[in-house]
């Protein structure tokens, strides 16, 4: 006789390789891998070490940069496309609930576009604390942003490949970077902060 525990992988194997085929017939492509695919040299961005709890963004980074005074409190999917869009990444989105929403960039140095789930929740604490869960939820290598009511999960990478995209596409002026620890998340200083 078999126990639940043995049967639970081949379960999950087999919801997502029927989830994968739903959203193929569906016309939608398989989503990219789950993995950072472009370069590292996040330390153009970063000033000293790229060590958890060490890291901070160079001042220029976000110099100038208007979106460090928000002018609204509640955002959708599409503030983040057009900040993204002004900084001249080509963007698409692919709804896959009225809250949740899945933001392609491409033009990001690798050779896929790079996928960001976009949760739109009720407000800036939900956003932090639902950032916080998925970073956790995923496990070293995971990282995102959260601005008001937006939080923002990015693909699993190195802390170098995460902070060169989120330091050259500005995703780190515009949200707060947060990078997954061994048991903890860290937010990386330097860049948009939200209190």
């Amino acid at each position: 006789m078999r126990s639940i525990a043995s049967l639970a992988p081949r379960r999950l194997a087999l919801g997502v390789a029927l989830a994968m085929l739903a959203a193929t017939a569906c016309g939608e492509s398989p989503p990219p891998n789950a993995y950072m695919t472009t370069p590292g040299g996040g330390d153009r961005y970063a000033r000293g070490s790229l060590s958890l709890g060490e890291a901070r963004l160079r001042p220029e980074v976000c110099s100038g940069m208007a979106e460090n005074k928000p002018d609204q409190t509640r955002l959708d999917e599409n503030a983040l496309a057009a900040f993204l869009q002004r900084q001249g990444f080509q963007t698409s989105l692919i709804r896959a609930r009225a809250d949740l929403v899945y933001l392609d960039v491409t033009n990001t140095g690798g050779d896929r576009p790079v996928r960001l789930r976009v949760a739109v929740l009720n407000d800036a604490p939900a956003a932090g604390a639902d950032l916080h869960k998925a970073i956790l939820e995923h496990g070293s290598g995971s990282w995102g942003v959260h601005r008001s009511n937006l939080a923002v999960l990015g693909p699993i990478g190195n802390v170098d490949q995460i902070v060169e995209f989120a330091g050259r596409t500005k995703l780190a002026c515009w949200g707060v970077l947060t990078v997954a620890g061994r048991d903890d998340d860290f937010v990386i200083p330097g860049g948009y902060m939200e209190f």
